[in-house]
């Protein structure tokens, strides 16, 4: 018995009835294919240690992104390195890069120090007080890290410095101390203590 084309089934939902069609067959045969494809994908991705297609598996994806996670990690300066570990730069192009970056980019620093490191917004950097310490450690973190309580913004790495700029702009700052510049902010007793 053949069964005819667009012929209504005799059951009905809320009052719609269906026609008895069969599916096209290239949607059939897409449809089978994308079972076949996906089990495919499932075995060679989820099941086999390694790809049958000469790619990295997940878990090989995974431990590769790991390892070169932990190789950057162990390059990178910690956020407050000991002052034995870090060494204030002392050659002059480093420290007029240095001066660039602290009175270029935007004058981020200089709007608040001023370009001799005087003090305005924030803290005279040109004397022997300060408030996060003055050791290249201290101070390459307080620009990393920044000062949120006082207003000052993280620079570090990823916001607007590389860990090279960074300990450039600290050797610089380092470099400037002591020079005396004229009417400095004066001294906040509070918060700024001698440095040893």
């Amino acid at each position: 018995m053949e069964r005819k084309r667009d012929e209504l089934l005799d059951h009905d939902a809320d009052g719609i009835r269906e026609f008895d069609n069969d599916l096209p067959r290239w949607w059939l045969y897409g449809f089978y294919l994308t079972i076949v494809l996906s089990a495919l994908y499932l075995v060679n991705y989820h099941v086999l240690p390694s790809s049958l297609v000469g790619a990295s598996s997940i878990v090989e994806e995974y431990e590769e992104d790991v390892r070169a996670a932990q190789e950057a990690r162990a390059t990178r300066a910690p956020a407050s390195a000991p002052a034995g570990l870090l060494f204030a730069l002392t050659d002059p192009a480093q420290l007029e890069k240095g001066r660039e970056i602290f009175e270029g980019q935007a004058n981020v620093c200089s709007s608040c120090h001023r370009p001799d490191l005087g003090g305005l917004i924030g803290p005279d950097l040109a004397d022997d007080t300060w408030i996060y310490g003055c050791t290249i450690g201290d101070v390459i973190a307080t620009i990393r890290n920044g000062a949120p309580v006082r207003g000052m913004l993280p620079y570090g790495t990823g916001n607007a410095l590389t860990d090279e700029q960074l300990l450039q702009v600290a050797s610089y700052v380092l470099s400037k101390r002591g020079t005396e510049p004229p009417n400095p902010k004066p001294i906040d007793p509070e918060r700024e203590k001698p440095c040893k």
